[in-house]
């Protein structure tokens, strides 16, 4: 294993695993209906490298078939190559191919993110999956007569770990669709599942209050519909390089990798936070569980991210031991782009003075900030990065609100 020896010099490198393609191959080549056409391969690469920061990337439409042509023809002129630790490297990031499956439970879809340590393993998960959707060149179609235990089998006889996306959500996420992991993927397979994905509506205290996920590694990705949303959450590794196999040592905790951080949203900017009432148009307030709507028990609801995890938890207690784990930190972050007053322009002079959004966040003083932007904002910047500006919780499908400084933060 490339760079696995346990003398290696490790290093930190910044990861966001879940990103979407909006458009790859001609002609037709739409991929991901909701994300935006400048989310090519080259064009994520190239935003990862010389703006984010971002040292690891997992593209998670990369099995469409227009995905694979552009990929093939970017190695074949050279400016992607295979990289001898596993992912495929351009520059000094490493893409790791992916593809997110959708499967039902029960007749509720269920997504996968399956990532695979090469074009040659991704191309044949292509293959397999071929058969099972209408239309080889979108993303995240519905499996056909698949189970979720069939896609981790497949992803693992080729060499691939499976990560279940936005585990909380309420419409397409494993504990949407049951109470439980081990309901829908059995605990016989979970040793190619490294690790869940928190999604933009919890955090790490939120998750770790079901046992069963003390099993797990948690992730921190952006689900990145534009160039602009790409590191709105990512985690921090310590690895060797940004490579697949450093990757799988880091979430197994081996030879000294390690998630050291995953940073995030405060849980309650995220747009499933709270139950949310469809009938009257509003979130629903009240201590959690809210499971459904004062005004009317025939009223339609969105079950809240906090909501579900308060009901589930009692349920879980009673039937999984929980399992004793360190984690890392999570740190409420709020991404650049939410940080009130500060606007393209302002974004474009920090990072036209420090180089990658990670430079701003965690490297660049409130001082050298303040001679870029001024005080003020600089004030709002490290508040943001601190997690300590005032938020409205969001909820059925909107975004929360950055209503302005914590007044006990500001001094």
């Amino acid at each position: 294993m490339h760079g696995a020896g346990g003398a290696d010099a490790l290093r930190t490198v910044y990861a966001d695993l879940h990103v979407h393609l909006g458009w790859a191959g001609e002609p037709g080549g739409g991929v991901k209906i909701s994300a935006a056409r400048s989310l090519t391969l080259a064009n994520i690469l190239a935003e990862a490298r010389d703006r984010k920061g971002i040292r690891l990337v997992g593209v998670i439409d990369a099995a469409t078939e227009g995905a694979l042509q552009d990929l093939e023809r970017l190695m074949a002129e050279g400016r992607v190559v295979e990289h001898p630790g596993g992912g495929l490297a351009y520059d000094e990031v490493t893409l790791i191919p992916g593809a997110e499956v959708e499967v039902a439970h029960r007749g509720r879809p269920v997504h996968l993110l399956c990532y695979f340590r090469g074009a040659d393993a991704l191309r044949a998960f292509a293959d397999w999956q071929a058969g099972r959707v209408k239309n080889r060149r979108l993303s995240t179609q519905r499996h056909h007569d698949t189970t979720a235990a069939d896609v981790v089998e497949v992803t693992a006889a080729l060499g691939g770990v499976v990560i279940p996306a936005h585990i909380f959500t309420p419409y397409k996420s494993v504990l949407g669709a049951a109470p439980a992991i081990a309901e829908v993927i059995p605990a016989e397979l979970w040793g190619t599942v490294g690790a869940v994905e928190l999604g933009l509506s919890s955090d790490t205290a939120l998750a770790d209050e079901l046992p069963e996920l003390s099993r797990f590694p948690f992730l921190t990705n952006s689900d990145a519909h534009s160039l602009a949303s790409i590191g709105r959450e990512y985690n921090r590794l310590q690895v060797a390089e940004p490579s697949f196999d450093e990757f799988l040592l880091a979430l197994r905790g081996e030879r000294g990798r390690q998630i050291l951080a995953n940073y995030g949203l405060d849980p309650r900017l995220g747009k499933y936070h709270r139950t949310y009432c469809l009938t009257c148009g509003r979130r629903v307030e009240g201590d959690p569980p809210v499971l459904g709507c004062p005004e009317g028990a025939g009223h339609r609801v969105v079950l809240g991210v906090l909501d579900r995890i308060r009901h589930y938890a009692a349920w879980q207690e009673a039937r999984f031991a929980r399992v004793e784990r360190p984690r890392p930190p999570y740190v409420h972050q709020v991404p650049l782009s939410f940080v009130p007053g500060l606007g393209k322009r302002g974004l474009e002079r920090l990072l036209a003075a420090f180089g990658t959004e990670m430079a701003v966040l965690h490297e660049a003083s409130e001082e050298d900030l303040a001679g870029v932007v001024g005080p003020k904002l600089a004030r709002l910047v490290v508040l943001a990065r601190e997690g300590r500006l005032t938020i409205e919780s969001g909820a059925g499908g909107i975004y929360g609100r950055v209503a302005g400084p914590d007044p006990d933060a500001v001094t």
